[in-house]
């Protein structure tokens, strides 16, 4: 686990070089003349000078390190063919480049309407809509505290909240749109932070922590989840 974490920071990190460089172009295209300091440019400079070498060096190294991070997280099984492949195409597109696509980081978000939603599990396990749920949420209460007064288990929630989630997780890794590590990670950290979600209260924000009434997420990096 402590490996898959490195190659995320590593990659993480030729990610924001590629943010840097992007606003630069941004910046110097707005102005119509290069801009009166070349954020990109200046800051390649300013690492290669760190490390004593050239930017010409500095911008192989770099190159070098995405690629083979890149294939220890294939060779890891934490990246399958077709994301692995996506990531080097986004390399590759430039300055602008990052790891975003292609790679399918694994995030938490509970709520939502489909079935890898613990809110949705709970609406459905609760006879009752999803924004009804949500109402009572907004109220003060926790998942647990609504499942309650409806003489529903908590725990039945939960459990099926994860057979749901592991079987989508299992057809993901089957249709090769996500690694069996992936899916490994993501039951495991489901299994250990549902118990607080069905536990927590959500007064004046959208449960998940979204303030200010936002939309709230679904769990980013589950194929085939749906809000209906």
């Amino acid at each position: 686990m402590k490996k898959f974490w490195t190659i995320v920071g590593i990659a993480t990190l030729v990610a924001v070089l590629g943010v840097v460089s992007l606003g630069a172009v941004a910046y110097a295209q707005d102005d119509g003349s290069g801009g009166p300091f070349d954020f990109g440019g200046r800051f390649r400079e300013a690492v290669a000078g760190v490390l004593g070498i050239s930017v010409e060096e500095y911008d192989a190294a770099v190159e070098q390190a995405r690629e083979q991070v890149v294939g220890e997280a294939l060779d890891e099984g934490w990246l399958t063919e077709d994301q692995a492949e996506k990531m080097q195409e986004r390399f590759e597109e430039g300055p602008g480049g990052r790891m975003g696509r292609g790679f399918m980081m694994p995030h938490m978000g509970f709520m939502g309407r489909g079935k890898t939603s613990l809110v949705g599990v709970a609406a459905e396990k609760l006879d009752m809509p999803v924004e009804d749920l949500f109402a009572e949420l907004q109220d003060g209460k926790s998942i647990a505290d609504v499942a309650e007064d409806n003489d529903v288990d908590p725990q039945q929630i939960i459990d099926t909240y994860l057979a749901e989630l592991g079987e989508t997780l299992k057809q993901a890794v089957e249709d090769g749109k996500m690694t069996q590590n992936q899916a490994d990670w993501m039951l495991e950290q489901a299994t250990e932070t549902a118990p607080d979600q069905l536990n927590n209260t959500w007064e004046g924000r959208f449960p998940g922590g979204c303030p200010g009434g936002g939309r709230p997420g679904r769990m980013r990096g589950v194929p085939g989840q749906s809000d209906a």
